[in-house]
């Protein structure tokens, strides 16, 4: 009989691999996104044996090499959430959606519901020792200056920076109803092979001349190299003090825009950006260019968004002195090793396939 008690499971040593020929003891959602398919790369050289819930017909080679079992379902539907969580004893959520634009409701059904959801389905599976959930540092609501996790999140409505408020209260709630234990990690922006936003379509811009910097790209960007990004979470799974806290992730070096994307320009061979916009401008060009796309109900996402607006003009370096205290987040791959790392990939049959050159 499964068990439904509120008790929390003794949580394990994250580098301790289960025993040989042990059922997977690990999942993760959002296994074929870019930080998911890491992190289950990650898991897996630990010796953990890793499941993943996957969406039907959904492209499955992220993981293919790397995952146990996978199981078909999505956040939406409970039933395969509950399959793909019994008899684990780490939920690693890394589902959702990321993104400046589109339905209201898309963002709510994956980043508000979903995750209330997987601690639902962890408490029912009754194995469940922690429930790791990936959010991010724009639940602050894209303040003037950088902050720590003393600052409460807040919604400013745009709908990525809502959701994501909204779907740590529905995490947080639930573990209060469930006892099931939870950590919230607040990753500020992940570059690195793959990465659909930093790499793949900032290369492509670069590719097709169309970037431009604002504030002329002399912002941190608050940059956390994905391996990086994965050590952390997997130590903050494992870590007791991490119980009921969140904790924002990203690198220690304050690399501005300009940095990343020259260096991302002189690896791939491009011209760099010769644009640079005044933030007003930049602002008066995103709320035009919004306005202009909901009243023609266009579904594309507009030239500029609000968002993206903010993540380039406000000063990304958030503090991350409790992650360090907490469990000892360093970031062993440097700058330079990083975009040694994301330049090769971009450089592979896949990278080609993600951005011509």
């Amino acid at each position: 009989m499964t068990s439904h008690s509120n008790e929390p499971m003794p949580a394990t040593a994250p580098d301790a691999p289960p025993p040989a020929g042990h059922a997977p003891d690990v999942l993760v959602t959002g296994a074929g996104g870019f930080l998911g398919r890491h992190l289950v790369r990650g898991l897996a050289e630990r010796g953990h044996r890793v499941r993943v819930l996957a969406r039907p017909g959904s492209d499955r080679s992220p993981f293919a090499d790397t995952a146990d079992d996978v199981v078909t379902g999505s956040l939406e539907d409970r039933e395969s959430l509950r399959r793909a969580a019994a008899g684990v004893t780490h939920v690693y959520n890394c589902a959702g959606v990321s993104a400046d634009w589109g339905p209201w409701e898309e963002f709510r059904r994956a980043n508000v519901d979903g995750p209330r959801n997987v601690v639902e389905a962890a408490h029912h599976a009754g194995s469940v020792a922690r429930v790791l959930h990936v959010s991010t540092t724009d639940v602050y609501g894209y303040p003037k200056e950088p902050c720590d996790e003393s600052r409460p999140p807040r919604d400013i409505g745009l709908p990525y920076n809502r959701s994501k408020v909204l779907g740590e209260r529905a995490v947080q709630q639930a573990s209060e109803a469930t006892g099931v234990p939870v950590t919230i990690v607040r990753p500020v922006s992940v570059y690195g092979p793959a990465s659909k936003d930093f790499v793949i379509e900032i290369g492509g811009l670069l590719r097709q001349n169309q970037m431009i910097y604002i504030r002329k790209g002399e912002v941190p960007a608050g940059l956390l190299y994905v391996d990086n990004a994965v050590d952390a979470m997997i130590a903050a799974a494992g870590s007791e003090r991490t119980v009921g806290r969140a904790y924002n992730l990203r690198d220690p070096d304050r690399t501005t825009w300009r940095e990343y994307i020259e260096a991302l320009a002189e690896g791939m061979g491009t011209g760099t950006p010769k644009l640079s916009l005044p933030t007003p401008l930049a602002t008066a060009l995103a709320v035009c260019s919004e306005g202009l796309y909901k009243a023609l109900r266009v579904t594309s996402r507009p030239v500029l968004t609000r968002h993206a607006v903010h993540l380039f003009d406000r000063d990304q370096s958030y503090g991350i002195h409790r992650a360090q205290e907490d469990f000892g987040f360093k970031s062993e791959v440097d700058f330079a090793e990083g975009m040694r790392r994301t330049l090769a990939w971009l450089d592979s049959d896949e990278g080609h396939r993600h951005v011509a050159r």
